[in-house]
């Protein structure tokens, strides 16, 4: 990253061999799953975004950049690993929360939220963006069965998998079968959707490796995915889906969403929001490891094209690798953590 001011003395900023003018920046990592305490993975996480978010106060001026991390609560797997620690959920990921909020600190990260997706702020816009895609049609229900990682919280094709497990978790996927709602992403007009971004670079991924990945994925076509569960499989934990009492929010859906909830989507004031995020001179960065590239570079911006919020600017997503132990990503799942 290289800032400079210009002989009109604009401040200027040249960020992955682009130059930038935008004179406000928002800059997220992803948001941790709680069901252990953070290991070193998510720390080099941090420490990117962080360096990317000072260089564009340097840039842009303390008040033009918005720098946030946080934390994700309502996955089946902080469920069940508060059921093995002997603990009531809400206490557990309370705990564990608390955690990597003092890593921030410990580390000296210059963030300027934690949002955390118990919150009420959070549940709010959660529910608000999931109004929106249903009324815009882009939301029906239907039954389903299929291969489920509790780890990556996300159903498996058997061709996806490597000797008929989990290519991130190495553990069996559970066979599940089940009524559930659905995001309509293989409509006509998500594959036109993704063209045109694309071309137009309105979604740019780096680095052009991870681009590529996310490029023979829409080409492979795009398929609904499922976005809620029943109240029975998440153990009555997350967010409610509107207007239906059985079923939780799918975790992903919820946790996409803490990238604009921050802001104030869904509250009352909706004014940084409106500055951060769809402003005519913002511009968004997704900080995230590469095991989460689809869910960022497809599902997400295809949520915020639904709801009329995709961003004036389009978004970045930079997708960094892991930090391995013999040959192994590091995973709370795995149990091969480096505190």
């Amino acid at each position: 990253v290289h800032t400079y001011t210009s002989k009109y003395k604009r401040s200027m900023c040249i960020l992955y061999g682009r130059t930038y003018t935008m004179s406000t920046r928002f800059i997220t990592t992803a948001i941790p799953y709680v069901n252990a305490k953070p290991h070193i993975g998510f720390a080099l996480e941090l420490a990117q975004a962080d360096v990317i978010a000072r260089a564009h106060r340097e840039a842009y001026g303390e008040e033009n950049v918005c720098f946030l991390t946080g934390t994700d609560e309502n996955s089946i797997k902080n469920v069940q690993a508060a059921e093995k620690a002997g603990m009531p959920i809400q206490k557990f990921v309370d705990e564990n929360a608390d955690v990597f909020r003092r890593l921030t600190r410990a580390l000296d990260i210059s963030n300027d939220d934690f949002i955390r997706t118990t919150e009420p702020r959070h549940i709010a816009g959660a529910q608000k963006l999931w109004k929106t895609c249903d009324a815009n049609k882009d939301i029906f229900k239907k039954s389903y069965e299929g291969l489920y990682c509790t780890g990556c919280e996300q159903f498996y094709l058997k061709k996806d998998l490597e000797n008929g497990l989990c290519p991130e978790h190495k553990t069996k996927p559970e066979f599940i079968k089940e009524e559930n709602w659905f995001f309509n992403l293989s409509s006509e007009k998500y594959k036109k959707f993704f063209e045109e971004k694309f071309a137009e670079k309105k979604i740019r991924i780096h680095p052009e490796k991870r681009a590529n990945e996310v490029l023979n994925f829409i080409k492979e076509g795009l398929e609904d995915f499922s976005i809620s569960r029943s109240n029975e499989r998440a153990k009555n934990w997350g967010v409610d889906v509107p207007g239906d009492p059985i079923q939780k929010m799918y975790v992903w859906f919820d946790a996409l969403a803490n990238y604009i909830t921050a802001l104030g989507y869904g509250s009352a004031d909706e004014s940084k929001f409106d500055a951060f995020w769809n402003g005519e001179d913002s511009q968004v960065l997704h900080v995230i490891g590469k095991g989460i590239t689809k869910f960022h570079a497809i599902y997400w911006p295809a949520m915020l094209e639904s709801a009329g919020i995709f961003p004036k600017n389009g978004l970045d997503i930079f997708v960094h690798g892991y930090v391995t132990v013999n040959g192994e990503k590091i995973s709370k799942s795995l149990g091969n953590t480096v505190d």
